[in-house]
């Protein structure tokens, strides 16, 4: 058994991780569609999307998970991802509500920056986003509003890139407990990378 086979992750332990991750909250069909198999895979190319919608839901993903010593969101198929579970996975009421929350959003981004959101340049595009991001989680947290665009696309994102073989063997480390225990060891020594 490799390394990397013996640090993969299951779909529970991926969604509990996920859901600590966005405190401790996933929506019923991000979790539907998860538990029902949807996973990230790179290089599968849009079935449903437009190819103008794709490339936003790409750009948004690659602000929320850029590439850094591990390929980004859209390197490992999380717009795909995203397909899937929209058109696939979610009941037709959630799959209407995210196209039209995700056509108001264009909207805003196209009002605040002049342009159409895929064609500002790359710090635009982060600051609208952050920017977003802050008016969402900035404070307290509505949870009983309905969830935002940008609540959305991070869940998504998140989701599907700890579905990934990326995101389940590069960047999250695990290690079933009881396990060997090892004493006294550098940081380096127990794998890199801290435990999820």
């Amino acid at each position: 058994m490799s390394d990397q086979t013996k640090n993969l992750i299951n779909r529970k332990e991926a969604l509990k991780r996920t859901a600590l991750l966005l405190g401790g909250a996933i929506s019923a069909p991000t979790v539907l569609g998860f538990l029902n198999g949807c996973s990230a895979t790179p290089g599968r190319e849009a079935i449903h999307f437009p190819e103008s919608d794709l490339e936003f839901i790409a750009q948004i993903s690659d602000i929320i998970i850029p590439d850094t010593d591990t390929d980004g969101a859209r390197k490992v198929g999380v717009p795909a991802y995203i397909e899937d579970q929209v058109f696939v996975m979610w009941k037709e009421e959630d799959k209407k509500e995210f196209l039209k929350d995700m056509a108001d959003f264009k909207s805003k981004a196209q009002k605040e920056l002049g342009k159409p959101f895929t064609e500002a340049s790359n710090k635009e595009k982060t600051d609208f986003i952050y920017k977003e991001h802050e008016a969402v989680f900035g404070g307290d947290v509505n949870w009983d509003h309905p969830r935002p665009f940008i609540w959305k696309m991070k869940e998504l994102t998140i989701s599907g890139y700890f579905s990934s073989e990326v995101g389940m063997t590069q960047v999250l480390q695990y290690t079933q407990v009881p396990g060997r225990y090892d004493a006294c060891i550098t940081f380096e020594e127990a794998g890199g990378r801290v435990f999820a």
